[in-house]
């Protein structure tokens, strides 16, 4: 068994100063790592002026399992592994969408991908996770796909605004009262963008 940190990195960077913590407190006790899941998500602006959100979920067992499907399953082979990609507009409009699992606990699960193509009309916003369940949860739907549209979402966020930002930027010089008007429409959305923060 092991006590150890999984988040420990020697080689974190903080702008915060050489007092800042850049790891979780010591376990309160000794425990044993036994599921590692990965999420990767990575936004793609397209030279058609569309823009690509693609992601990858991995979970791992520490240890071997007898499976129906697949036999043994060691720790070095994945449990579950999918990707997605979908395509939008710069109004968050999916225009494409598609999804593989390359590893799953069952025989059936590829099945799962047949339905993300339901995705495509649909916007990112509000109700978000609502709508995508509606479209591809349920008995036809893979939990694990339906799971990776959350980090889809924020990522889709984070391009598009990165890069209209960066756009603007290279167009003109921005003061801080246009970056202040740029963010109103942030206001109390976290501690970064809080009214009462001087």
């Amino acid at each position: 068994m092991s006590s150890g940190n999984p988040h420990k990195n020697s080689t974190i960077t903080t702008p915060y100063g050489i007092n800042h913590s850049t790891e979780l407190s010591p376990p309160a006790v000794e425990r044993e790592l036994a599921h590692k899941r990965q999420i990767t998500s990575n936004g793609y602006v397209r030279i058609d002026g569309l823009f690509d959100i693609e992601a990858e979920l991995t979970d791992h067992k520490t240890y071997s399992f007898p499976s129906d499907f697949r036999g043994e399953v060691t720790p070095d082979l994945p449990v579950h592994h999918m990707i997605v990609r979908i395509t939008i507009t710069k109004e968050r409009m999916i225009t494409a969408a598609e999804a593989i699992t390359v590893t799953g606990p069952y025989v059936v699960c590829p099945k799962a991908n047949d339905v993300f193509t339901k995705l495509v009309g649909l916007k990112i916003g509000p109700g978000w996770r609502r709508k995508v369940q509606a479209a591809i949860g349920g008995r036809h739907g893979c939990t694990h796909i339906t799971e990776l549209l959350g980090p889809v979402a924020t990522t889709a966020y984070q391009t598009l605004y990165g890069h209209e930002a960066r756009e603007r930027r290279q167009k003109t010089h921005f003061s801080d009262a246009d970056k202040q008007s740029e963010r109103s429409h942030l206001r109390n959305s976290c501690v970064g963008y809080a009214d009462d923060l001087g």
